[in-house]
């Protein structure tokens, strides 16, 4: 029992201290840091309740994600930062519009920043676009139910990456509900009522049948 205490309170010692240490020597930091720079950084975000984000998503069918889009990109355009002084190509309402292509560059973007931070990112950009993608995929050809499971993902993907760069400010962004939020909402909702409608009529055919 003695030895089990020991051990342990050396095990509780190296969790909260050791553990956390971070080995990474100075030119080993300046090297990845010099090379997010390269690849690209914002020092500006649309910041977003990621719960509120999420609930918007849904009751829309997912049609919100272009405005979340379009405000993510108007945002990082002024303050897109690389060390080649590249600028981003094309306006945020084309890539708002062209989403499906640029969420893979959105999600590294936003990860890059993270890193650069030093705050947790996202899952990599390559793995949340594709499944990002896939979700959409099966909100289109799966079976009824099963649209509402890729419809979740759908939308706790980007939930997920505003989780990630509202962490950037150093504080909890509030889910508390806007008046600048009811246009885009109603627009949004609009457009994907047709969805619901076909997900609805779906399953009480089924159940009927």
């Amino acid at each position: 029992m003695d030895f089990v205490l020991v051990f342990g309170g050396l095990y509780a010692i190296y969790f909260f201290t050791l553990r956390r240490w971070d080995y990474t020597s100075e030119a080993k930091r300046k090297a990845d840091k010099d090379s997010l720079k390269k690849k690209g950084l914002s020092n500006a975000y649309y910041f977003s309740g990621a719960g509120k984000l999420f609930a918007y998503l849904l009751i829309t069918g997912g049609v919100y994600v272009f405005y979340w889009l379009y405000k993510q990109w108007k945002a990082i355009a002024k303050g897109y930062l690389n060390s080649t002084q590249t600028p981003l190509k094309g306006g945020p309402v084309l890539r708002a519009a062209c989403g499906l292509v640029t969420f893979y560059q959105l999600a590294g973007i936003m990860n890059r920043t993270c890193k650069y931070m030093r705050k947790p990112p996202a899952a990599a950009a390559w793995f949340s676009g594709t499944l990002w993608l896939v979700s959409l995929a099966g909100i289109i050809a799966l079976p009824s139910w099963y649209k509402l499971a890729a419809l979740a993902v759908f939308c706790a993907i980007p939930a997920r990456l505003q989780s990630r760069v509202n962490a950037l400010t150093g504080k909890e962004v509030p889910n508390q509900f806007k008046t600048s939020d009811i246009l885009p909402l109603v627009i949004t909702l609009s457009a994907g009522i047709w969805l619901w409608l076909a997900v609805v009529w779906k399953i009480a055919f089924i159940s009927f049948k």
